[in-house]
């Protein structure tokens, strides 16, 4: 058995995702102990693949920059020995003996590089640090299993949102990244788009669909129902400020028709209308950063209205136009919080009075929308 390094990395990706879709789909033809094992199994493989998609991508810009050693005497004979049908990293790989960074210090060099991330470092390193209490003393994770899967999740959407550009233009495995016809590449050869469950069996559609809103329905209802999020306080409070006879008189004074369209506060999945003069209407959207654990509301163009921090029970109320990210895009750290020092919001306490602050200052943006 021989693997070049992305090939390698692709293999380990393919192992860590097949047993994600065991405990994340949950078959009931799998035992609890079977699902355990796929956990294991899951971190220990994500986490490898992680460190070697990471050197994959480093290499094609300084094929010495994953060693410890990269101007020792063993690595410059390798050098001698490329050309257009053998890398150094294969060179090496095949002679043994040598010795590449760390896993943390690949997560820091790949992030220093390419995106200086809050989020991809303190995902991919809370990714090392369970791999390595699962492999040295096992996971208690009887009461918080659903952060663990949320953990796994943050995984897929750093390769999603972050790795993705860097991986599809890999030479030995960039097929696997793109193929999405019916008929999909997998290392094992190719496969139906789908398989018998309507599971998806290349890795895109894999990753869109859970990233986009596949997760969404399953975070949101893990995180309403843990007290530490400060979700249901939020959800509480939103539903006194509409209920609220000030919230009645706010639509008087600005002549506006105010529906709810969707509501459904156990999935802080929010939806509402705004209808303004015959020819008007906007949607007001919430969008939950499951990182971040903060819920921006939105018009249809995804022009921030205001975010509501829960971990800090904080509202962060926008005067000026401000876009937020597509779920298949990056987030940028803590955005809210750069908008308001950069004065494109203002940030007050989380409270009834506050949030209908929120919604008045919606209803005169979009005043002043109808006026232009």
């Amino acid at each position: 058995m021989k693997y070049t390094l992305e090939q390698n990395a692709i293999s380990s990706l393919t192992i860590a995702i097949e047993n994600f879709k065991k405990i994340y789909y949950r078959s009931e033809q799998y035992s609890e102990s079977e699902i355990d094992e796929a956990t294991k199994i899951c971190l220990i493989f994500l986490e490898n693949s992680i460190e070697l998609l990471l050197k994959a991508i480093l290499v094609v810009n300084d094929p010495t920059s994953i060693y410890e050693e990269p101007n020792s005497r063993r690595i410059r004979n390798a050098q001698s020995k490329v050309d257009d049908s053998h890398k150094l990293e294969d060179i090496l790989i095949s002679e043994g003996n040598f010795k590449t960074i760390t896993y943390a210090e690949t997560v820091k060099k790949y992030n220093r590089l390419y995106h200086n991330s809050i989020k991809v470092s303190t995902v991919l390193s809370r990714l090392g640090e369970r791999r390595n209490a699962i492999t040295h003393f096992g996971l208690d994770t009887s009461s918080k299993y659903d952060e663990l899967i949320i953990e796994i999740i943050n995984v897929f959407d750093v390769i999603y949102n972050y790795l993705y550009p860097q991986l599809a233009e890999l030479s030995d495995i960039g097929r696997y990244f793109v193929s999405d016809d019916l008929i999909v590449d997998t290392i094992h050869g190719t496969k139906f788009l789908f398989d018998d469950d309507y599971v998806y069996n290349n890795i895109i559609d894999f990753l869109d669909e859970l990233v986009y809103e596949g997760s969404h329905e399953f975070v949101c209802k893990a995180r309403v129902a843990n007290p530490n999020t400060n979700m249901q306080f939020f959800h509480e409070m939103l539903c006194k400020s509409i209920n609220d006879k000030k919230f009645s008189r706010l639509i008087s004074k600005y002549n506006v028709i105010f529906s709810f369209d969707t509501v459904d506060f156990m999935n802080n999945w929010m939806s509402f209308e705004i209808h303004q003069e015959e020819d008007f209407c906007d949607s007001v959207l919430s969008r939950y950063s499951y990182f971040f654990n903060v819920t921006a509301f939105c018009g249809e163009c995804g022009i921030i209205y205001f975010v509501v921090d829960h971990n800090e029970n904080k509202i962060f109320i926008y005067d000026d136009e401000a876009i937020w990210p597509e779920p298949d895009e990056p987030e940028p750290d803590y955005m809210w919080k750069n908008d308001c020092d950069n004065g494109l919001c203002k940030k007050y306490n989380l409270s009834k009075r506050n949030i209908l602050l929120a919604f008045e200052q919606i209803f005169k943006r979009n005043c002043q929308s109808t006026d232009d």
